[in-house]
């Protein structure tokens, strides 16, 4: 996609990050199980309805956060790669740099190297690595690397503070058609994420490929998010937390209209474990119907399903309305039917 094919987010990149590792604190094993023994006949342990509705708020969470957060990456680099590239062609020492990274003059690929002052205050530095035809037109493009490194870099709101570094590989890129196209490989290396309630900080892989389709005044980018393993290291509410997040595979559709997100949707699958409380505890996520957010990010409608060992936790959200019910013991018959408004769905994630 080109530079003016979305304007920069209004969420800071990796805001939802701290929310996966809040939401992860609290995805611990709690008593489960159910009413007429698990498949083994063993007997069980209902669950309750507050430990089904934090089930419920984590695992729908940690998936959408995960993917908006990973988007938002592609979306900063895309942002800050044309100002970086204005900022290299006004700097005499920035052009230096450039034409003595020649290829016939040295052996690295050329690079340029800025840094760019975040909205809410400290720094992301941003270097680029590719052709020298390539590095000077602001765009994402095939062979091209970025590597950023956030020191104490901060959001409009000054809530979230981001240290650490990313680094993005761009596998693909089509500007030329319609739709736009775009596939990176993404590299977390200890990127911590600070909030006033504590701290999480996040190492792993990832591959995003998506396509940017612009109509009038409507731009829809339509992202395929991957994660094959990453790991969050959590400290909040003074708990410390080690999870593995694994096989996350989903879909992110954002709307544009005006130059403002209006709503997003999300659909996938994955599976979280760790280990908290000296506590462990393991389940996969997966949607059962599109998970629709509104401008804002909140939850609107959507349904997934929570399958833990010895529980499977089923939610569907409509209308402001919620309806969990629960399978104690995976043998196929709904032991528990809950229904309340959505903001105490909400309410009962981290």
């Amino acid at each position: 996609m080109t530079p003016q094919a979305h304007p920069f987010p209004r969420r800071f990149a990796l805001h939802h990050l701290a929310l996966v590792a809040t939401l992860a604190c609290s995805s611990l094993l709690a008593a489960c199980g159910g009413g007429g023994g698990d498949d083994r006949g063993s007997p069980v342990t209902p669950m309750s309805q507050s430990d089904a509705t934090a089930d419920a708020a984590n695992a729908s969470s940690t998936g959408t956060d995960t993917a908006s957060a990973l988007d938002t990456l592609v979306d900063t680099a895309t942002a800050l790669a044309p100002v970086l590239a204005a900022t290299a062609a006004a700097s005499p020492a920035a052009r230096t740099q450039v034409e003595s990274a020649r290829p016939e003059t040295s052996p690295a690929p050329p690079s340029i190297t800025g840094a760019v002052a975040c909205p809410g205050g400290g720094t992301a530095t941003m270097t680029v690595t590719g052709t020298l035809e390539l590095l000077r037109n602001g765009q994402l493009d095939a062979g091209e690397g970025y590597t950023v490194t956030y020191a104490q870099c901060s959001g409009g709101a000054g809530l979230a503070r981001l240290d650490g570094s990313v680094h993005m590989a761009v596998l693909s890129a089509d500007h030329a058609t319609s739709p736009a196209s775009l596939s990176v490989d993404i590299t977390a290396t200890h990127l911590v994420l600070t909030l006033p309630a504590g701290n999480a900080t996040l190492d792993g892989q990832s591959t995003l490929t998506r396509s940017v389709a612009t109509s009038g005044g409507t731009t829809t980018v339509t992202s395929h998010v991957t994660v094959p393993s990453a790991t969050l290291l959590t400290n909040f509410n003074a708990r410390n937390g080690t999870f593995a997040l694994s096989d996350l595979d989903a879909t992110r559709t954002v709307t544009w209209v005006g130059g403002a997100v209006s709503g997003s949707q999300y659909t996938g699958h994955h599976t979280l474990s760790g280990t908290a409380w000296g506590r462990t505890f393991s389940m996969n996520v997966s949607t059962t119907g599109i998970v629709h957010d509104d401008a804002g990010g909140a939850l609107v409608s959507g349904a997934w399903t929570v399958v833990r060992p010895h529980a499977t936790v089923a939610t569907t959200v409509a209308n402001g309305l919620v309806v969990i019910t629960v399978d104690d013991g995976n043998d196929g018959t709904i032991d528990h039917t809950w229904t309340f408004p959505a903001a105490q769905l909400a309410s009962s994630a981290g």
